[in-house]
């Protein structure tokens, strides 16, 4: 702010020193040094107040002020240029040929101080030149009278004329040659900027993919011992059973619903940590929709069973076959059948399968609606987010990383498809899967980079 204080008040006594000299040019050329004194005290007056309605306009805050402010500024202006043109006239037609000359260099210095100071602000250029450019055209017709001042008075004025139209020439030169330094250094520093970005961003893909590299290897060699564990869980509970030892075998089976849960969690991380590290290869073929889904269900059928949950499956006739990667499409289903399980008590969780027809395209629409405690809106955007749950408070009532959503949408995406969802809060929700019926090689990333 300061800096430009300082600039504004430089411009201000660069012009009203190219306007003495101006007017002792006048002061020579019509032999009258009233005449040009007079003119010059008007000028300096009216570019004072200019001056002084520029800081008022900066130093207003609110914007009707400010239009105000703005308005008198213009006005104040447009009334100064009109001044500093009413003298070329007057040489004109005063002054003979010299004062002719001498006109025509000050109304053009008009022209340049205006495209100088103004061309930032075409509409305001084009008026503020209005009174030099009429003044210029008015020259010819003015016809010539006896000059006032002798050969030497008027070369000294026309003198200080040429002086003063080159001083307003090589001040324009001089900010142009500013302004382009400043664009190119500007210029240099996007330029620079962007590359910086591109760097970063770089590093910051490579080290996520390293960081779902390692996370996909430790959890695959984690399984190995898990699924030992569970083995012998199941052995111990059974032998136990068999020996009529109801509370250990039962110990037992916590130790087991312990593991296959832990188990369930780092299967989750595997799946979002390979589509992170971009080991998501597709493998096409023809999918059974309905043994995919019956499979699923059964998966999921004892939690839902000790939460009181019932699951119903409808497949229509039209999309019990699609072409597809199965795996990818059964990761998606079973993490909202996992989720619609986990958010309902004593309720009904649909699952249904149909085809439907969007851009142009036949879809496989796979949905899984429950009675569950539903979403608030405001809470919609960011369910898909890994590591994220809708309730997100320290006291929230239902465990898990919040990964569920997150990898059903991953894996959607990696089948060129998409997870939607609608949901009323308490009274439950419905989330469904749309992917291509019959998905060709290759067209999964280009229908994932265009949802992107």
């Amino acid at each position: 702010m300061a800096a430009a204080a300082r600039g504004r008040v430089s411009s201000l006594r660069w012009r009203l020193a190219i306007g003495a000299l101006f007017a002792v040019g006048s002061a020579f050329v019509l032999n009258s040094i009233s005449a040009a004194l007079g003119w010059y005290l008007a000028i300096m007056v009216s570019m004072s107040f200019d001056y002084m309605l520029g800081n008022s306009y900066i130093d207003q805050r609110g914007e009707a002020d400010r239009r105000t402010a703005g308005a008198l500024f213009v006005w104040g202006c447009l009334f100064s240029i009109a001044i500093f043109c009413v003298m070329p006239v007057v040489l004109a037609a005063s002054g003979g040929r010299s004062g002719r000359v001498l006109g025509v260099l000050m109304a053009a210095s008009s022209l340049v101080s205006v495209m100088l100071f103004t061309f930032q602000s075409p509409r305001f250029m084009a008026l503020s030149a209005l009174p030099a450019t009429l003044a210029l055209l008015a020259m010819p017709f003015i016809a010539f009278t006896q000059a006032p001042s002798d050969a030497y008075q008027g070369a000294i004025g026309v003198s200080c004329g040429v002086v003063g139209f080159l001083a307003y020439i090589g001040r324009s030169a001089v900010n142009n040659t500013k302004m382009v330094s400043a664009w190119r250094a500007a210029n240099q520093a996007a330029k620079d900027r962007a590359l910086e970005s591109e760097l970063k961003r770089a590093e910051a893909e490579e080290a996520n993919r390293a960081k779902s590299e390692f996370l996909a290897v430790m959890t695959h060699e984690l399984r190995t011992p898990l699924n030992a564990v569970i083995g012998y869980a199941e052995i111990i509970e059974e032998d136990l059973e068999a020996d009529g030892r109801k509370q250990l075998a039962d110990d037992a089976a916590r130790i087991r619903g312990s593991a296959r849960h832990l188990l369930g969690l780092i299967d989750q991380i595997l799946n979002l940590s390979s589509v992170d590290a971009g080991q998501e290869g597709l493998t096409l073929r023809d999918v059974d929709v309905r043994k995919m889904l019956e499979e699923t269900v059964r998966a999921v059928q004892d939690e839902a069973r000790a939460t009181g949950n019932r699951i119903s499956l409808r497949v229509d006739p039209e999309a019990e076959w699609a072409h597809t990667d199965s795996s990818k499409l059964a990761v998606s289903v079973a993490a909202l059948l996992s989720n619609a399980v986990k958010f309902t008590e004593n309720g009904l969780i649909a699952v249904s399968a149909s085809r439907e027809e969007a851009d142009g395209r036949d879809c496989l629409a796979i949905s899984v609606s429950d009675t569950g405690v539903g979403i608030k809106s405001d809470d919609m955007e960011r369910v898909f987010k890994p590591f994220t749950q809708a309730d997100g408070s320290s006291t929230r009532t239902k465990g898990g990383m919040g990964l569920g959503l997150s990898i059903a949408q991953r894996m959607a995406h990696t089948l060129g498809g998409e997870v939607s969802a609608v949901s009323d809060f308490g009274a439950g929700s419905t989330f469904t899967i749309r992917v291509a019926m019959r998905l060709a090689q290759g067209e999964a990333p280009a229908a994932r980079a265009a949802a992107a």
